[in-house]
């Protein structure tokens, strides 16, 4: 019975601690790409309630908090692109990179949110 008990015990503390690791983080510093300009802390945590986790990690479909443990990073695919139509962090134009493209089109679209760039960059 005792060897039932603490194998119920141990089975409860990796699950506790597993469902812990998959907590996506509260912000996240995009410092990948940060060649021109400072580093940005984006507020992950504050996104949530906003948008559907594949808005940015669209490459992934049916990624929630419960499964962020598998997010994929923006730079995986976007610091050095394999496509040529694929936007690259490394742009600073609003049109060619990907945070500008999306970050700052949602962000006018909803009239809330940072649009200018010391706002998300600060000096």
């Amino acid at each position: 019975m005792y060897n039932l008990k603490l194998a119920a015990a141990g089975i409860l503390a990796l699950l506790l601690s597993s469902s812990a690791l998959a907590a996506p983080p509260d912000v996240i510093t995009i410092d990948d790409c940060a060649a021109k300009k400072s580093p940005v802390e984006f507020p992950h945590a504050a996104h949530f309630e906003l948008a559907e986790c594949s808005s940015c990690h669209h490459t992934q479909e049916g990624l929630s908090k419960e499964t962020a443990d598998q997010a994929k990073p923006c730079s995986e695919c976007h610091n050095t692109p394999e496509k040529a139509t694929t936007p690259s962090c490394g742009e600073t134009s609003l049109k060619k990179n990907q945070f500008h493209i999306n970050c700052v089109a949602c962000h006018k679209e909803k009239e809330a949110g940072p649009t200018k760039c010391n706002d998300c960059h600060p000096k």
